[in-house]
């Protein structure tokens, strides 16, 4: 089942992050290297969503790539979380390497998660006569259509504004909330289970997002009511 692959790769990533025990060049490249995943992601399904490219070897190439890079930024953001989570923990790490593996983990979570949701916006807004149809058959008005619309534009915005307004938090949990309505809806239209699938593995990215928002918060200066290491 794809959600459990989704989990297991992050947990088989947190799992070579403690065996592994790497130094900073190799976490660095690491992170580096999901930040060049995201963008891959990001890239690619703009092109399959957006461009209106109708060649199918083309489309199928794009779908193999997007999904073999969506399996592996599963696993390298496993890993970093596991990495910076226990970096923060200790007391004999070094905190300056330690906050730029988190940085950068969190620009390749930002572009992957805020792109995603803005580009699913104007799918939407693309293919606004199917999605109508959907939002009319599980029960739900026109302006709600629109609503969602806006509301993930504006949620993908505030993740990728992180960095200059703090707005990451608040705009993942709002889009947690959305992917928490789109699971009921599939469910309460009795939708196979693979329909939910994206928005499952949205709210387990949003969720670690979540996590490395927080290590962001314990990280800072004289942040003693977040503080990960040992009294």
């Amino acid at each position: 089942m794809e959600v459990i692959l989704v989990i297991a790769l992050v947990i088989v990533g947190g799992v070579l992050s403690l065996k592994l025990k790497a130094g900073f060049k190799f976490n660095y490249r690491m992170a580096m290297g999901y930040i060049i995943i995201a963008f891959v992601i990001a890239t690619s399904s703009g092109l399959f969503f957006l461009a209106g490219i109708k060649t199918a070897f083309v489309l199928k190439g794009l779908t193999f790539v997007s999904g073999l890079a969506g399996y592996l930024s599963r696993l390298v953001l496993g890993y970093l979380i596991v990495t910076v989570f226990t970096g923060l923990a200790s007391p004999h790490a070094d905190e300056q390497h330690v906050k730029r593996i988190l940085r950068l983990t969190l620009r390749g979570a930002t572009i992957l998660a805020g792109l995603s949701f803005i580009i699913e916006s104007f799918w939407k807004a693309l293919h606004f006569g199917k999605m109508a149809c959907f939002f009319n058959v599980s029960g739900y008005p026109l302006w709600f259509l629109y609503l969602i619309m806006i509301a993930e534009a504006l949620g993908g915005l505030g993740i990728l504004l992180h960095f200059k307004l703090k707005t990451g938090p608040v705009a993942a949990a709002g889009l947690m909330l959305i992917m928490i309505g789109a699971l009921y809806t599939h469910s309460h239209n009795k939708d196979p289970l693979s329909d939910s699938y994206a928005a499952i593995g949205e709210f387990i990215t949003l969720g670690l997002m979540q996590a490395l928002y927080y290590f962001e918060q314990a990280s800072k200066p004289h942040s003693s009511n977040y503080s990960l290491s040992p009294e």
